[in-house]
């Protein structure tokens, strides 16, 4: 499976699925897990020629698989522009011999990438690449859960990390002893100075280029930035070097790797590259760059001082890299995961992004009357899509057509047409001083969306992820007795899914009454009628659906819900929009 006109692979590792900016951007003809096949679906989407080697290695939709040891294998010397190693101390045969086979493998201008989670990989140690030491990367905040990549050097970096984006990480639905204790643990580590943080963080992936290999996608970002930084309209002299924050987060395959740029002494960062994890190109870049230019034109004062301002489409290496200008501020799903949810801090959550996003849409709407375009457009097609994605299920059909219907008898009403940010949840908003000073990610926005999308998806969205970071109280006000009983949804619809959103538009209790002042404010001072309210719950669960079409897992996820919310139709925007025209 090549890089040209091949879908893309399954989602992989975080780590490895943005390992690509370490590599030269002229793309991989052959490729070779060496230990495993885990990285069969990464090689496969980077490589015409994908390879694992292992005892038990499997092939797979796009590579092949070899039954043999990782330090010793059957193919000629200097076979492979990329021969990498998931975990150095999980290939089942000692280190060295596999560090050794990987050298002998590939080719002078190929890359050695050795990954670090167990065993020997809780060590900064990292064999030498022939020209010098190996560029080690440590993973924040930890190795096994990575989120952000690294150069163990860069201490500004890690500050920005520590206090700008982390926050303790809970796994989702696990509130025992353990899960506690190691979210305690978590804590602790991010209260000790950044310093301490990159010196008790292992090493998780090692690069060894080859003696004739070209510079690394990420080398050829940074000195396209260098060199053009008066062109760019950057502020100050050009630095000498700029330091990299990789984003590691897992995202669907289509979706782009990012890479933060910082000068030496700066608490944000400069610069922010974005680039195709898998080929040279990727339609998201353009949508992104177009956008960003478009909304900006829209917009203005402090709403348009948050949008990233485009430095433009570039080539390096063959591989297009989009250059934006980074945001001030902390994330702000870091700032609400500090303390436990409660319906006070919530509430000052949606404030915020209601506030901006209403900001926004008086800045560029246009008033509109509805019409039977207007609902093809907007509204039919995306429902369409969404029924495709779920095989044609009846009765979500019939859920889509009641909502359709509903749509249809609003024809004639006025309807503000707006820049809408098309995935506008607390991950995507930065905050600083109290106001939303930036929101990133534009490549779902549109200029002509309609006004309800991102205000129903920075509710539902908050609703989704309410647990997900720290455990609901059990008790007193804060607390949400129904919470996680799915009632006749039960067996029907996947809990991890439809908790949130049954919690907020379907149950009694403090979320759902949240969601209903919040969101029924918002449509009054955006000028929509509330009888859109049952319309636009569903069409939120359908864009859920439609977004996640290169996520299977997402897919079923949200379908469920549609299909739970077929079986059992009643929510608080049934009755908030009755007889509202």
């Amino acid at each position: 499976m090549s890089q040209n006109g091949h879908r893309p692979p399954a989602s992989v590792d975080h780590v490895w699925a943005n390992a690509r900016v370490l590599l030269p951007g002229g793309g991989v003809v052959a490729a070779c897990q060496l230990g495993g096949d885990q990285l069969g679906p990464h090689l496969a989407g980077l490589a015409r020629l994908a390879v694992v080697v292992g005892p038990g290695a499997r092939p797979g939709a796009g590579w092949a698989a070899v039954a043999a040891s990782a330090g010793r294998t059957p193919f000629p010397g200097s076979s492979f522009d990329l021969v990498a190693v998931e975990d150095l101390g999980a290939v089942g045969c000692r280190p060295a011999d596999v560090v050794q086979e990987a050298r002998r493998l590939c080719r002078p201008g190929g890359s050695v990438v050795i990954g670090f989670r167990s065993g020997v990989g809780r060590t900064r140690a990292a064999p030498a690449a022939p020209g010098g030491p190996a560029a080690v990367l440590v993973a924040l905040p930890s190795p096994r859960r990575p989120a952000f990549l690294l150069r163990a050097g860069d201490r500004q970096v890690a500050r920005y990390f520590v206090r700008r984006v982390a926050f303790a990480y809970r796994p989702p639905g696990r509130s025992g002893r353990a899960a506690r204790l190691r979210q305690a643990g978590t804590r602790a580590a991010m209260a000790a100075p950044p310093a301490m943080a990159l010196r008790g963080a292992p090493g998780r992936l090692a690069v060894l280029p080859g003696p004739a290999a070209p510079a690394s996608l990420l080398d050829g970002v940074d000195e396209l930035v260098r060199g053009r930084w008066r062109d760019l309209g950057l502020p100050g002299p050009a630095p000498a070097r700029l330091a990299p924050l990789v984003v590691g987060h897992r995202r669907p395959p289509t979706g782009m790797a990012t890479v933060l740029l910082f000068r030496q002494g700066d608490r944000t960062p400069t610069v922010v590259a974005k680039l195709p994890r898998y080929g040279a190109t990727s339609p998201s870049l353009r949508r992104e760059a177009e956008m960003l230019d478009a909304a900006r034109g829209t917009l203005d004062g402090r709403v348009r001082d948050a949008v990233p301002r485009s430095l433009g489409l570039h080539r390096v290496a063959g591989t297009e890299v989009l250059l934006q200008t980074g945001s001030p501020g902390r994330q702000l799903v870091a700032e609400t995961a500090a303390a436990r949810p409660r319906p006070a801090a919530l509430g000052r959550q949606l404030d915020l992004v209601l506030t901006w996003s209403l900001a926004m849409q008086r800045a560029s709407g246009r008033r509109e009357a509805v019409d039977d375009t207007l609902i093809g457009a907007a509204l039919e097609a995306p429902a369409a899509a969404c029924l495709a994605a779920l095989d044609g299920d009846p009765a979500v059909g019939r859920l889509l057509d009641r909502a359709l219907d509903g749509a249809r008898a609003l024809r004639g009403t006025a309807l503000p047409l707006v820049t809408c940010h098309g995935d506008y949840w607390a991950g995507n908003v930065l905050v600083e001083r109290g106001r939303v000073s930036g929101v990133v990610d534009w490549e779902r926005g549109s200029l002509d969306g309609l006004p309800f999308q991102d205000l129903v998806k920075a509710v539902g969205s908050a609703a989704y992820r309410l647990d997900r970071y720290r455990s609901l109280a059990r008790r007193g006000p804060a607390a949400l007795p129904g919470w996680g009983d799915l009632g006749p949804w039960t067996g029907i619809a996947d809990p991890r899914f439809a908790t949130g959103f049954r919690a907020a538009f379907v149950q009694p209790g403090w979320l759902a009454d949240l969601a209903r002042h919040h969101l029924t404010g918002a449509f009054r001072r955006a000028g929509i009628p509330l009888a859109w309210l049952p319309v636009a719950v569903v069409m939120y669960l359908v864009g859920q659906v439609t977004q996640a079409l290169d996520s299977p897992g997402s897919v079923a996820g949200w379908g469920s819900v549609l299909r739970a919310l077929a079986a059992s139709p009643a929510t608080w925007a049934d009755e908030a929009g009755a007889g509202h025209v």
